[in-house]
């Protein structure tokens, strides 16, 4: 009976018109996007529109269901199909403005919004739109007109104040930006965009309690993201809170294991500036750490030279477990580790075991190459290093080991074009600025270090790192207000109480692409 009821559905199916199969699917989308099942409703509204793809409204839903899905593209693609078949359709237009915005077609963007002011000069959808727009390209005069209009409409829209403050910021008019949306916030409203301003002007003051309270409201609405859990983790770190921060990195990596969260932890650690012997004593709060942030947090000493404290973080699990595909990372690892502290045999050992598994792995060709330059195998070494430094551009360690050899070999000009190429590839990575710093104070280019330090920090204005690499430049350069700066960021982002004098003008603001030049002042 069952086949012969499905067999009848399908001929049934296959005897209604088009017209008549993309309405029962469109209906059937509709009820499913009303219950929250996106995922199935999408694939409704497919079997509509190729069915029938010259409905409006069917474009319409398909594009509503799209942005529930995050799908911004798809629906920009299916509320521009509804607009050239209705070019009347309000909802259309207003929708490809902001999703041309959301997607950085800024052209597009503002021509939508043209259309719309046309016909209602106050839209405000529409005016934020055109002021985002403006304000992204420069035009700062014109963006200010628009956002007084918006104030003057709408005093209390959201989006308009957090347009207003990011105007105020870039005007430096810091405490105007931050009076403007931070109330809204400490009464517990606001939107991701504001929290994320926020963000911005709490990282250029150092204020620990704010960027905290960001953390924690994000970490909560979103408790199963990473990256967003990782953000919190940090702040818990920075502030002292060692044991809730290293709680917080164990669930991260309990719930999402692999290379890449990994990478992201190093990158955090190494933000945060943590000192090996501290990171040691976060993870011994733990009984025992999950491997794998064991394993993150060993990698992140080795990125730092620190090969004690990755022997330390390894050791427990490490030192008795067989090697296998699984387990191949933390052996490498580990042989790096045994490597940097003159343990060659045992290094050389384990390195071999590692690549017998993963002929590629990153850390045990490091290990090798380091017992091939202590056995003055320079060829050898610079071998595994070339290897390495190929794998990842943006590899800081796998930078310095090569100039390292290289200065064994006695080039000093690949020796320092390795340094400059990592930080050429991730100009953000504190460990790639870290090498190259010291690098030149050592060419005797203490001045230029300094230059790479001041921009790393106008970029990331909350690194720890950038400040405690900048500061003693600062003191190099013998500029005072620098160092004050230096020293009382790093205090602040702490959690500490300091005083911070007053930020130069040209250092107020993170470098920004205005593609229009237009009447930027």
């Amino acid at each position: 009976m069952t086949a012969l009821a499905v067999g009848g559905a399908i001929l049934l199916a296959g005897c209604q018109s088009p017209a008549e199969r993309a309405a029962e699917a469109m209906a059937m989308g509709q009820q499913l996007a009303s219950a929250g099942q996106y995922g199935p409703a999408q694939q409704q509204f497919d079997i509509a529109v190729a069915a029938r793809d010259d409905l409006p409204e069917l474009w319409m839903a398909r594009a509503r269901n799209q942005v529930a899905l995050n799908d911004y593209a798809g629906a920009f693609g299916s509320f521009r199909n509804a607009l050239d078949q209705d070019r009347t359709n309000r909802e259309a237009l207003d929708a490809v403005a902001q999703l041309s915005l959301a997607t950085g077609r800024l052209d597009d963007a503002r021509d939508y919004a043209t259309q719309i002011l046309s016909l209602d000069p106050n839209n405000m959808n529409a005016l934020l739109v055109d002021a985002t727009v403006a304000f992204r390209r420069g035009r700062l005069d014109y963006s200010e007109k628009q956002i007084a209009k918006i104030r003057t409409l709408e005093p209390n829209n959201e989006a308009g104040r957090v347009l207003a403050s990011q105007f105020a910021q870039r005007r430096g008019r810091l405490d105007e930006a931050q009076s403007l949306i931070e109330p809204i916030f400490v009464a517990g409203e606001g939107g991701r965009e504001l929290r994320r301003q926020l963000q911005s002007l709490y990282e250029r003051s150092g204020n620990a309690r704010g960027l905290l309270a960001i953390a924690q409201r994000n970490a909560a609405e979103q408790p199963r993201d990473p990256a967003t859990q990782l953000a919190l983790a940090k702040q818990l770190l920075l502030g002292g809170q060692d044991r809730a921060a290293a709680q917080a990195l164990d669930q991260i990596h309990r719930a999402a294991p692999g290379d890449a969260q990994r990478d992201m932890t190093v990158a955090m650690l190494a933000d945060a500036d943590v000192s090996g012997a501290s990171l040691v004593a976060m993870l011994g709060t733990l009984s025992p750490p999950d491997p794998e942030l064991a394993l993150a947090a060993a990698q992140y000493a080795l990125a730092r030279g620190d090969y004690a404290s990755a022997e330390r973080l390894l050791a427990p699990t490490a030192r008795d477990r067989q090697v296998g595909p699984d387990t191949a990372d933390e052996q490498g690892a580990y042989a790096l580790a045994l490597a940097g502290l003159g343990r060659s045999d045992e290094a050389a050992r384990r390195a071999k075991t590692a690549l017998q598994f993963d002929g590629g792995q990153t850390e045990a060709l490091m290990a090798r190459a380091l017992v091939e330059l202590a056995a003055r195998n320079v060829d050898g070494a610079l071998r595994d290093a070339r290897v390495v430094a190929a794998q990842s551009a943006d590899y800081a360690p796998g930078a310095a080991l090569l100039s390292r050899v290289f200065n064994v070999a006695g080039d000093k000009l690949l020796a320092d074009k390795a340094l400059f190429d990592a930080i050429n590839a991730d100009r953000d990575d504190p460990i790639a600025l870290r090498q190259l710093t010291t690098m030149l104070v050592q060419r005797g280019r203490a001045a230029d270090a300094a230059d790479y330090a001041r921009g790393f920090t106008v970029r990331n204005p909350a690194s720890v790192a950038g400040w405690s690499i900048r500061q003693p430049l600062c003191r190099q350069t013998r500029d005072a207000n620098c160092v004050a700066r230096a020293t009382a960021m790093s205090a602040r982002l702490h959690g500490q109480s300091a005083a911070l004098p007053a930020t130069p003008e040209d250092e107020q603001l993170a470098e920004r692409d205005y593609s229009d030049g237009g009447d930027t002042k």
